[in-house]
């Protein structure tokens, strides 16, 4: 079973030492992994008591009709209402979830790239990035 805290705790190391590094187009990759792991953690610690911490699937019925929303950052957010609701009202949060999922191109994609940002661009990647796992952490403890 995956633990998407703990996945998002070691992904944000990762991408914080690929930042240091220069190494642009892997921390982009990672800083969105690291972003859908926060997501997806958050996602199911919405579920009801009881109902097991993984994603519904044809195969697995785990006590609740949520599955798994891949690497989309918005069908994440279908699945948690009250946080996309939130999202909604904050333009600024929203622009940096287009930023960090979309820096060039899908984050996952990214992992086949050799297309490197222009510093500007990085930056305000970087900029977003880290705006948005601290706007995203602090809404773990009102959600």
């Amino acid at each position: 079973m995956e633990d998407y805290q703990s996945a998002f705790l070691q992904r944000h190391q990762d991408t914080e030492i690929l930042c240091q590094s220069a190494r642009k187009v892997a921390a982009m990759h990672f800083g969105g992994v690291t972003v859908e792991c926060l997501l997806k953690s958050m996602i199911l610690a919405t579920l009801p008591r009881g109902a097991d911490r993984e994603w519904k699937n044809e195969s697995n019925n785990p006590g609740h009709t949520i599955t798994n929303p891949g690497h989309d950052f918005q069908d994440a957010l279908k699945r948690h209402n009250r946080l996309r609701d939130r999202i909604q009202k904050v333009p600024q949060v929203r622009n940096w979830l287009v930023k960090v999922e979309n820096p060039n191109q899908h984050f996952i994609d990214m992992r086949y790239s050799s297309n490197e940002l222009n510093d500007t661009d990085y930056k305000e990647w970087h900029s977003a990035y880290n705006s948005l796992i601290g706007w995203l952490q602090k809404q773990l403890t009102t959600l």
